[in-house]
C-alpha cells in the first residue's frame, strides 16, 4: 500500500463468515478481481486477512480478525488504501467497501450490518 490508513473496528462475526474469511479465495484468472489470503495467527492471536486486487497483488484492505474462545470471531482493526487514482477513502467508505467485497467473493453474510450498495466500489 502506498498510502495506508489503519482504524480500530469492533465488528462481531459469525463463525461461519470466519471460516469464509480464513478458507480465503484464490483468484482462477482475470475475471475474478479480488483474493483474499489469511496469514498465520500472530503471537496475540490475531490473523490478518488480506484483501488484495487479483491482478496486481497488492493489498487493498487488511482485516485483522480475534478469534474467540466461543467459535465467532471479532475484526478488530482495519487497514486500507486510502488513495484510489483521486479518490481519498475514509475510514467508512472503506469499512463499507471491505465488507461488500467479501458478501461478493466469499457469501459472508456479516449479518449485523446493513446491506450496502455495491456501486460504492466504482463510485467517485
Amino acid at each position: 500500500m502506498e498510502a495506508p490508513a489503519i482504524a480500530p473496528w469492533d465488528l462481531s462475526i459469525s463463525d461461519a463468515d470466519f471460516e469464509k474469511l480464513k478458507a480465503g479465495f484464490e483468484a482462477l484468472d482475470m475475471n475474478q478481481r479480488w483474493e483474499f489470503i489469511a496469514k498465520d495467527p500472530d503471537k496475540n492471536g490475531i490473523i490478518s486477512i488480506h484483501i488484495s486486487r487479483s491482478w496486481t497483488e497488492e493489498d487493498q484492505y487488511i482485516l485483522a480478525v480475534k478469534p474467540s474462545d466461543e467459535g465467532s470471531a471479532k475484526i478488530t482493526s482495519i487497514t486500507w488504501e486510502q488513495n484510489k487514482g483521486e479518490i481519498r477513502v475514509g475510514e467508512e467508505r472503506a469499512k463499507k467497501e471491505a465488507v461488500i467485497v467479501c458478501r461478493l467473493m466469499l457469501h459472508c453474510d456479516f449479518d449485523t450490518l446493513p446491506l450496502y450498495d455495491k456501486k460504492i466500489l466504482w463510485a467517485p
